[in-house]
């Protein structure tokens, strides 16, 4: 279908659906959400669609990928409206509808971009809140625009806890002090202090996350799948590891690499390039 092919999942009753939009661009899938109307807001239907359309990517042959959001922001997390729904004809099934929808749809969706077979970037722009945030940071890199934002309102604001893995990721990768304080204070983080506090990749001019999000992914596009994967096994299971126990896992994962075609073949490449044309990696 041409470089930029764009397809929608079917619906279940055969009609086409832009609520998850997959796009391939060469080597690169973007996969969008598609509920700019409700800030894309995290309903089950969204979820079973994101996950689709992550497996339908690889499947087409995508070596790398983007997640984004549709209009104004990336997601407003759950999709109050529809528990609201939920609660008006029957309160007492509240509990077990979101809790069954949380096991059965949007904790699988964390796992599945975290556990990846490609590299995924995500591009955030707007907000990025609720269970959105851990959504989010599962991805390999994230990227966030100069003007958005993480925030966490659950504790604060809601009376419930953090979901859908923010409690895993953001005291891993910003410390125990500053995930407890988003969390509790349900303040903003803003892009700038998200990328400082180490929480994302970078932020971009807002004009520049499209483009940026695509040349990254692009670049892990041309890195083969299964180094991607290795690297990030290491460093996940690193904290739990002990220093000798982290470098015998390396020694065993870079024997397995260091025989393939694809290291001899960069090997040489690097040697024979011009001095001021190497680079690492």
């Amino acid at each position: 279908m041409g470089a930029d092919r764009r397809r929608a999942g079917p619906r279940p009753d055969g009609t086409a659906t832009t609520l998850v939009r997959l796009e391939m661009l060469g080597a690169v899938a973007r996969i969008t959400l598609g509920r700019p109307e409700v800030l894309n807001a995290l309903s089950r239907e969204l979820a079973e669609r994101t996950m689709a359309a992550l497996e339908d990517a690889t499947g087409q042959g995508a070596r790398a990928i983007v997640l984004a959001g549709a209009g104004r922001a990336f997601s407003a997390g759950a999709d109050l409206a529809g528990f609201d729904e939920l609660r008006q004809k029957d309160v007492a099934s509240v509990p077990a509808a979101i809790g069954r929808d949380m096991r059965e749809v949007l904790n699988p969706l964390t796992q599945a971009i975290a556990e990846s077979p490609v590299p995924v970037v995500c591009a955030i722009q707007g907000a990025c809140a609720g269970g959105s945030v851990g959504v989010a940071l599962a991805a390999d890199v994230v990227l966030m625009a100069r003007s958005s934002y993480l925030l966490i309102p659950q504790v604060a604001q809601l009376g419930i806890v953090p979901d859908l893995g923010a409690t895993w990721w953001m005291p891993r990768l910003a410390g125990r002090a500053r995930a407890l304080g988003a969390m509790l204070l349900g303040e903003r983080v803003g892009a700038e202090q998200a990328a400082a506090w180490g929480l994302v990749w970078a932020c971009v001019d807002d004009a520049a996350l499209a483009d940026e999000a695509l040349r990254l992914a692009e670049r892990l596009a041309r890195t083969p799948s299964a180094v991607v994967r290795a690297t990030r096994e290491l460093v996940d299971a690193a904290p739990e590891a002990t220093l000798v126990e982290q470098l015998e896992a390396e020694r065993q994962v870079q024997i397995g690499f260091l025989g393939t075609a694809h290291f001899h073949e960069r090997v040489a490449r690097f040697l024979t390039a011009p001095k001021k044309d190497r680079k690492g990696g």
